[in-house]
């Protein structure tokens, strides 16, 4: 793809690709924000916010979240400002409209000491990809995460898959094991954007974190019965350019389409989406659909947006997370750093 057709954010998905720049439909979105859902987030007086927010569907009505940093309330007054913030956390959603869901959080550690639900080990903690159900086994991707110098004082350097034998229990009963999957030597973290079981295979999309956020797709081979065998894994390539560490890819039946959504840009960000025909691609450049309030903030940054196809109440339900560059403000304002609903509304011209 050439530059100019990676540069076309202004115009629309239908003159991108009358300039040759893809060859998917293009899509028409707009989105407004979603406050009934938003208080799904606010439902445990003591899980005070996270970021990360992939989703997975278990069946029957219940529905996975994974959260990357956490604030775990350590007291009875409830705030971040007495509160430990835990490396990951989960919680179970009942019912597919996040408006009049249940949820229950669970996370590690006694009150005054909360862990994380996936714990860190010899200085690596994990920040959760995607994950799939894939018959009666769930499958988690974990970006593994040490600290480092410069930049935000963290590297994502490798990443792990988790199997968990038993996803209808509760998750404190869950039986999990981590498999075998190898690194690369191209710096893809397979599974932290997005992971979803296609055509007989487990697709997983992967960030570039040697340099770039471009996006490589690997996948894995469903065995008709056995587990599935992550130390041999098939390196397809470049799926798309210019995406984020954190993003998701789905398949919208109503259109016969594949929508990736994400944030566009660092910082003051904006929530786009592309589409392709094929899970493959080729992908359209990046449309803008929804610009967060949050980005018109001094020092605050908006990001991992991500596509929720479960979930309902919307032709496409969407998340993305705030913080600040600032940690006492995070810990002082909590119009932060809880995930925000966008309902969007889909169009094919």
């Amino acid at each position: 793809m050439s530059a100019s057709c990676r540069h076309v954010g202004a115009v629309s998905l239908l003159g991108a690709l009358l300039a040759g720049c893809g060859e998917a439909p293009a899509i028409e979105a707009t989105a407004t924000a979603w406050p009934e859902a938003d208080a799904l987030f606010h439902a445990d007086p003591r899980w005070l916010g996270a970021d990360d927010a992939y989703s997975v569907d278990l069946g029957g009505g219940r529905v996975l979240w994974l959260f990357g940093d956490s604030f775990i309330a350590t007291s009875d007054a409830n705030v971040r400002g007495e509160s430990r913030l835990v490396r990951n956390s989960i919680a179970i959603q009942n019912g597919y409209d996040p408006s009049e869901a249940a949820i229950a959080f669970f996370w590690n550690g006694p009150k005054d000491e909360p862990a994380s639900f996936f714990p860190e080990k010899d200085g690596i903690w994990y920040w959760p990809g995607d994950g799939e159900r894939v018959g009666d086994e769930l499958f988690l991707f974990m970006m593994a995460v040490r600290a480092a110098s410069g930049g935000l004082g963290f590297e994502v350097f490798d990443a792990d898959v988790f199997v968990v034998e038993n996803p209808d229990d509760a998750p404190p009963a869950w039986v999990m094991k981590e498999l075998e999957m190898p690194s690369n030597d191209d710096g893809v973290i397979v599974g932290s954007a997005s992971v979803l079981a296609h055509d007989g295979h487990l697709y997983a999309f992967g960030a570039d974190e040697s340099g770039g956020h471009d996006i490589h797709l690997t996948r894995f081979p469903l065995p008709a019965s056995g587990h599935i065998d992550f130390t041999k894994p098939e390196p397809l390539g470049l799926a798309f350019e210019d995406g984020q560490t954190e993003l998701t890819v789905h398949h919208d039946r109503a259109r016969d389409l594949w929508i990736s959504v994400q944030t566009e840009g660092f910082g003051a960000s904006d929530l786009a989406l592309r589409t392709a025909s094929d899970l493959r691609g080729p992908y359209s450049d990046l449309e803008t659909f929804y610009h967060p309030p949050e980005s018109d903030r001094e020092d605050t940054i908006v990001y991992a947006g991500k596509g929720h196809s479960e979930l309902e109440g919307a032709d496409l339900v969407v998340t993305y997370a705030s913080n600040s560059l600032d940690f006492p403000t995070l810990v002082a304002d909590t119009s932060l750093y809880f995930p925000r609903f966008v309902r969007v509304t889909l169009r094919t011209p």
